[in-house]
C-alpha cells in the first residue's frame, strides 16, 4: 500500500501534467483543430464540447487542494482507498490518448482509451462504500470522478466510430450509418438514465448524467444531418427530464445489478 503523502504527490504532479497536457491543447500550436474534429465522424460533437475538461480539471483541482488540507484520517481513507493509485494512471493515459487520437493512431488510442476508462471505473466503485459526508467531498472529492467517468464513455464511442465508419455525405448519413448512429446515440442516453438511478440516494449520480447529455446536446450542435442532431437533440432532453424528475420515471424494479457501459454509478455524485 503507497504512503499516503506519497499518493497526494503524485496526484498533484500528475494534476500538473494533464492540466498542461489540455491546455497545451487550447493554446499550443495545434490549436485550431481543438474538440475532436480531426476525425469526423457522424459522432463527433461540436468543438464546445471541449470545455467539460474545464470543469472536470477546475473539480479536480478542488480535490488536489482537499486531500492536502482536509482532516487527516478522512483524507487518508479517501486518498489510500478511494482514489489509490488509479488517479495517476488515469491523468497519464488519458493525455497520452489524446496524443494518439491527434496523432491518428486510432487503434492504439482506443486501447489506452480503454484502460485509461477501466481506471476511472477503478476509483468509481472503490467511492462507492466512501459516500461523500460534507457538499465540499462531494463537489470535489466525488463529482470530477463521475464527471470523468461519464465523458469517457462518451469518447469511447467517438474512438470506435472513428475507426470503424467513414464519412461520405456529413449532412446525408446512408441508412446504415443512421442506424448505428441512432442505437449508440440511445445508449448513451440510457447511460445518463442509468447515471440517475443507479444511486443509493435520492438525487442519483447528476454529474455523471451531465456529462452524457453535455456530449449528445454537443453532438446535436456539431452534425449537419438533421436526423442526428433532431436525434442527439430529444434524446438529451429525455435524459435532462429523466434526471430532473427522478420521482416521476423512478421504477422500483430498477436494481444496482444494471450498468451503464464502462462500470455501474456508486455513491458518487
Amino acid at each position: 500500500m503507497a504512503h499516503p503523502t506519497l499518493l497526494r504527490l503524485g496526484n498533484t504532479l500528475v494534476y500538473i501534467f494533464f492540466l498542461s497536457s489540455s491546455l497545451y491543447d487550447v493554446a499550443g500550436p495545434d490549436s485550431g483543430s481543438i474538440g475532436y474534429g480531426k476525425h469526423q465522424t457522424y459522432l463527433t460533437p461540436a468543438p464546445f464540447a471541449f470545455a467539460i475538461w474545464g470543469l472536470i480539471h477546475f473539480l479536480f483541482f478542488g480535490f488536489v487542494v482537499w486531500q492536502w488540507f482536509a482532516p487527516k484520517e478522512e483524507s487518508d481513507e479517501i486518498v489510500v482507498n478511494g482514489y489509490g493509485s488509479w488517479f495517476i494512471i488515469a491523468g497519464l493515459l488519458t493525455s497520452l490518448w489524446h496524443n494518439n487520437w491527434e496523432s491518428g493512431h486510432l487503434v492504439i488510442s482506443l486501447i489506452i482509451l480503454l484502460f485509461a476508462s477501466g481506471s476511472v471505473t477503478s476509483i468509481y466503485y472503490q467511492l462507492q462504500s466512501r459516500p461523500a459526508k460534507t457538499p465540499i467531498e462531494h463537489l470535489f472529492v466525488h463529482a470530477p470522478v463521475s464527471l470523468f467517468h461519464g465523458w469517457l464513455v462518451f469518447i469511447t464511442w467517438l474512438n470506435i466510430f472513428a475507426i470503424f465508419t467513414k464519412v461520405a455525405d456529413p449532412a446525408h448519413p446512408n441508412l446504415l450509418h443512421r442506424i448505428l448512429v441512432f442505437l449508440v446515440l440511445l445508449k448513451l442516453a440510457f447511460t445518463a438514465m442509468g447515471y440517475t438511478e443507479l444511486k443509493n440516494n435520492a438525487h442519483g449520480d447528476i454529474a455523471g448524467a451531465f456529462a452524457i447529455t453535455w456530449a449528445l446536446i454537443a453532438v446535436g450542435v456539431g452534425q449537419e444531418s438533421k436526423f442526428i442532431t433532431i436525434s442527439a437533440l430529444v434524446l438529451a432532453g429525455w435524459s435532462t427530464v429523466y434526471a430532473l424528475k427522478p420521482q416521476v420515471f423512478k421504477k422500483s424494479a430498477i436494481t444496482s445489478e444494471r450498468q451503464p457501459l464502462l462500470g455501474a454509478p456508486g455513491n458518487v455524485v
